[in-house]
């Protein structure tokens, strides 16, 4: 009880501090109310009346339980009273802010009442999707999930001159080293990649693996933009010197790999596959309510050039 009593007196220090933000922000929460929850503490609908305002017994019953308290304990009756308080004072809270019109005059605010109406409009009837579903939406989007690839390269690391010029990873930079990368490529056209590397190879930070990896690893190693290149390389090209860091790679494409798509990849995909499908619900759930908004409303617009 004394812990729940210094919550309590925690969060209502924190509501003075936070004062009207936080209260405004409670008319976003009282969208939502608890369901199913039997009376077992007032006979009344509301527990009190604020300006006309009700603050509901479902509502008090929420906020109790969220708080820890067991409305069912005669010797909770104290914490609940002063849970009721709170109630009271935050309800007033928003009464004024919105007689100082801060959702409109205030950007936090507006910003905070926007992200809570969003909150609310996604969650509704925000059931899991069922396993045919996400492999139908699977099926449907295959492209963006075969891009799942795995390459196999072999690079050539040629460090520039001068780590520490201002003309790092520029064409003067590539300029320096031109003499370098004709007999580079002399060697690998001549003799072998492999023999052309043990010639000219220089040591990195990091050793690139020479097994399989995915895209997303590649970019660890050498950064978005080569591996997009890379992905769209076919078996065995070989690359323009690339910049990257502090020098430029030759890279060998050894192999390219895409997925089998079948139900063991959909396995190994359902984690993402389930992000996806739920954020690309929740977009299109917005879309529709903000389009709904939009056709009730009654809205003019005017000529920006006026």
């Amino acid at each position: 009880m004394i812990k729940l009593r210094q919550i309590i007196m925690k969060n209502y220090n924190i509501l003075f501090g936070f004062s009207v933000f936080l209260g405004l922000c409670l008319i976003a929460y009282e969208l939502f109310y608890l369901k199913d929850s039997q009376n077992i503490f007032f006979e009344r609908k509301a527990v009190a009346i604020v300006n006309d305002v009700d603050i509901t017994e479902d509502q008090f019953l929420k906020y109790a339980i969220n708080l820890g308290a067991d409305i069912e304990e005669e010797e909770d009756r104290e914490i609940l009273e002063l849970i009721l308080e709170r109630m009271i004072e935050e309800e007033l809270l928003v009464q004024r802010g919105l007689e100082l019109d801060l959702h409109t005059k205030d950007v936090q605010v507006r910003k905070e009442l926007i992200q809570q109406v969003i909150n609310f409009i996604i969650k509704i009837e925000n059931a899991e999707p069922t396993n045919d579903q996400l492999e139908d939406y699977f099926l449907k989007n295959i492209k963006r999930y075969e891009s799942n690839k795995k390459i196999q390269i072999n690079t050539i690391f040629i460090k520039s001159l001068d780590p520490e010029s201002q003309f790092l990873g520029t064409e003067y930079d590539y300029k320096t080293l031109e003499n370098k990368f004709d007999q580079i490529y002399n060697d690998i056209e001549s003799k072998s990649f492999t023999e052309a590397k043990n010639n000219y190879n220089q040591e990195t930070f990091f050793e690139i693996p020479r097994d399989l990896i995915n895209i997303k690893d590649c970019k660890q190693y050498l950064g978005p933009t080569i591996c997009k290149t890379l992905s769209s390389f076919k078996k065995n090209q070989i690359s323009n010197p690339l910049f990257y860091q502090d020098g430029f790679y030759i890279i060998k494409l050894e192999d390219n790999i895409k997925p089998k798509v079948d139900s063991s990849f959909f396995e190994d995909m359902k984690d993402k596959v389930l992000f996806d499908y739920n954020n690309e619900r929740d977009d299109n759930r917005l879309k529709d309510y903000i389009q709904y908004l939009k056709d009730n409303a009654e809205i003019k617009r005017y000529s920006l050039n006026d």
